[in-house]
């Protein structure tokens, strides 16, 4: 390696440390650092990677998440103790990985030293990249694994079986924290043994080697679930839902809200599965639910297949465009409470929609991670379209940009019919899609965190901002009445949450918390009849069903 390729090399890296190490100052006086006990993912692989420090490798039943990740922040939380600053230098060290990988593949793929530079600074400067290196979530884990996973399928031919095994052993590993490689796997083998019949030799053996050794980090894992399930189970059991969520008809392409499921991970799929074994009158294992939920959404793809296709195109679309919708809406939230983030000097996505676009179209030399890109934006159409999923492959576009842009002047001197093929890549990063206002969302989960940091007037504030851009949102008017209730204001509380049991007659938590309300206010009977009424349609949570109970009996107590 030339020494101005390392001091250049060493710039990028250097600036993608700085960027992330202040973002992480930042984030730890922030009311989004803490997890939220029953939150999003983060919880989930928090309290996962707790119990692997604790020695609980495996768990009761099968895998509600990917393992990989739990496994090894776990493995940190027992050498240096739970700490969420042990999550965050993980993350760092898995983001400087991914821009050494990304620079590497780059110039791997005949890309100019500065175009490689200019891709990979980019990178570093990503705020979704740097957003989520510190969060306990693999998704710093996965950009990682799958950038440098390319990188070696690139390097990889099958013909010697050593290498093979190597590169099979690293894919494994890869669909251990995303699922996406199992496609990946199948499209590089097929891919080899194509260009091995054209050459007139195809690499039976390597492929065979490296299929084993790919099946090898897999085969714990399934085995553990199969036993706990009762039925073949590779990795976990919430795909069945996830292909629902991006298959049906009231479906848009990004994640949406099913029915009136909680929108926490751990409480979505419960209540999924609470609702499969409804539709089914009978108890059903999670394997059980998730086969039944995938079901469903096969139906819709034969009941209405043009509408079904139309949803296809439009998420495949939706991988290319420049807009990041998350379902976890952390970027937004930061912009919102900690001001990060917000000038227009931040790189956005569609500067690497167009790289990506660009690499497909003029890089040489380049099938491997071409194949590897479109392969994972199939893993991610097959069922919706999210920024933190998307990030995973933001890397690779990078790459492939950087080597299609050293190959971009010699395309347009030759006046090569390719670079028309640009402008569909344009097209799709740039299309304005109607997109719901979002911002009412982002204010209750600000208001929410801010809340749980003890500052309700904060908390209150947000939840008013929110509740102007939209006044119809009965979380808003929860996360009103939760503040109102805590600073002891409790008419106003009472009519804040009202309005939420008004607006969302299915929300649980608004109608207890108006019970509750209502009940120091002395109106014990109307609480009670507010959550009898909650009961007579829904089964109900337990401290509804005992909160129902008591104030039942203190109702008749008072009439007699």
């Amino acid at each position: 390696m030339k020494p101005a390729w390392s001091i250049s090399t060493g710039a990028v890296l250097l600036l993608a440390l700085i960027a992330r190490l202040w973002f992480v100052a930042t984030f730890s006086d922030s009311p989004l650092y803490e997890p939220l006990a029953g939150a999003h993912d983060r919880t989930i692989y928090h309290e996962a990677a707790q119990a692997v420090a604790e020695g609980a490798v495996w768990p009761e039943g099968s895998f509600d998440y990917m393992p990989l990740y739990p496994w090894l922040l776990g493995a940190g939380y027992r050498l240096f103790g739970v700490s969420l600053s042990v999550a965050a230098g993980m993350g760092l060290a898995f983001e400087l990985a991914t821009v050494l990988f990304l620079l590497l593949l780059a110039r791997r793929l005949g890309a100019h030293p500065l175009a490689a530079l200019v891709c990979g600074g980019l990178y570093a400067l990503y705020p979704l990249a740097i957003a989520y290196t510190p969060l306990t979530m693999p998704n710093t884990l996965n950009v990682m694994l799958v950038t440098g996973l390319t990188l070696a399928l690139h390097l990889t031919s099958l013909r010697r079986p050593a290498v093979s095994v190597g590169v099979g052993l690293l894919t494994g590993i890869t669909a251990l924290s995303f699922a996406g490689a199992l496609l990946i796997v199948v499209a590089f083998v097929l891919w080899r043994l194509w260009a091995g019949y054209r050459e007139g030799s195809m690499p039976w053996r390597g492929a065979a080697w490296f299929l084993l050794a790919f099946a090898l980090p897999l085969a714990p894992v399934a085995v553990h679930n199969t036993k706990a399930e009762g039925t073949f189970v590779l990795l976990t059991t919430h795909g069945g839902f996830n292909f629902y969520m991006g298959n049906h008809e009231l479906a848009t392409g990004y994640p949406v809200r099913v029915r009136d499921f909680r929108m926490t991970a751990r409480a979505m799929l419960e209540d999924a599965h609470r609702a499969a074994e409804q539709e089914n009158e009978r108890a059903l294992t999670k394997a059980e639910s998730a086969a039944w939920w995938a079901a469903v959404g096969r139906a819709f793809w034969r009941e209405q297949p043009g509408q079904a296709l139309a949803l296809t195109l439009k998420k495949a679309v939706l991988f290319w465009n420049f807009r990041d919708v998350d379902d976890l809406r952390h970027l937004e939230q930061l912009r919102l409470i900690d001001q990060v983030f917000v000038g227009r000097f931040w790189p956005g996505f569609a500067c690497f929609g167009l790289l990506g676009w660009l690499g497909l179209v003029t890089a040489r030399r380049a099938a491997i991670p071409k194949l590897v890109l479109l392969t994972g934006m199939v893993s991610l159409v097959l069922f919706f379209i999210t920024a933190r999923y998307r990030l995973t492959f933001v890397p690779l576009m990078a790459a492939l940009g950087a080597a299609g842009l050293s190959g971009l002047w010699a395309q347009v001197r030759a006046r090569s019919w390719r670079l028309l093929w640009l402008l569909p890549g344009v097209v799709l990063v740039a299309w304005p899609f109607e997109l719901r206002d979002l911002r009412p969302v982002d204010h209750y989960n600000a208001s929410v965190h801010v809340m749980a940091a003890g500052d309700p007037h904060r908390a209150l504030e947000l939840a008013v901002h929110g509740l102007a851009l939209d006044p119809h949102n009965a979380d808003l008017y929860h996360a009103q009445g939760h503040a109102l209730a805590v600073l002891e204001e409790y008419e106003a509380a009472a009519e804040a949450f009202g309005r939420c049991v008004a607006l969302n007659p299915n929300h649980a938590s608004g109608r207890y918390n108006l019970a509750l309300i209502l009940a120091r206010l002395g109106h014990v009977c109307e609480a009670a009849d507010v959550l009898e009424e909650w009961l007579t349609r829904a089964p109900g949570d337990q401290r509804s069903i005992h909160l129902h109970r008591d104030l039942r009996h203190l109702c008749d107590a008072m009439q007699e």
